[in-house]
């Protein structure tokens, strides 16, 4: 819990100096590339950052090199040097994640995750997504997932509330139904 706290507490700062400077999208944007290295198994990036078997100075190099390559502003390169300088790389994840909850939220925006059976085609992510805002009075961002589990239908996940229009749920539900009248019919 300890952990979350400190992370959110990294992100609000974060925040702050991006609304300052009116750049929270910017940020976000360049938090996902960085996330991107950082969650790649082959890039060790995180690994290295945060081991304690690396010197300050090998921690630094590596994260020199990734900011050389990916040339973010560089308020957001201080950040993330004293990220590595206060020993919190390891909660760089999380504090990319808080980040992009705080900004959403400053934008009044909510992240969606939308599993169907089938990847969904232009037109019914627009459908999705404009539903999913009627629901919440808010601008959706849709993360999908495919799980042919569900056989058809739509499950989304927006701020911990779950709307499963799934044909596996109905079927469920239907032969529930069918057992209770059953049950009810031989007492």
């Amino acid at each position: 819990m300890a952990d979350s706290a400190t992370a959110a507490r990294y992100a609000q700062a974060l925040i702050e100096i991006g609304v300052e400077d009116t750049l929270v999208d910017r940020f976000a944007m360049e938090l996902e590339t960085f996330a991107r290295l950082l969650n790649d198994p082959e890039s060790l990036l995180l690994q290295t950052l945060s081991h304690p078997g690396f010197s300050m100075d090998e921690r630094r190099a590596a994260l020199d090199a990734v900011m050389q390559r990916l040339n973010p502003n560089p308020m957001l390169a201080n950040f993330l040097r004293l990220v590595l300088e206060k020993d919190r790389a390891a909660l760089l994840p999380q504090i990319i994640s808080a980040y992009h909850r705080q900004a959403d939220k400053l934008a009044g925006r909510v992240r969606a995750l939308v599993t169907t059976a089938q990847p969904l085609d232009k037109g019914m992510r627009a459908e999705v997504q404009a539903s999913l805002e009627r629901a919440t009075g808010k601008i959706v961002l849709l993360e999908e997932q495919v799980d042919a589990s569900i056989i058809g239908g739509v499950i989304a996940e927006v701020e911990g509330r779950v709307f499963d229009a799934s044909l596996r749920t109905r079927l469920l539900n239907l032969r529930q139904r069918l057992l209770d009248a059953s049950a009810v019919a031989e007492a």
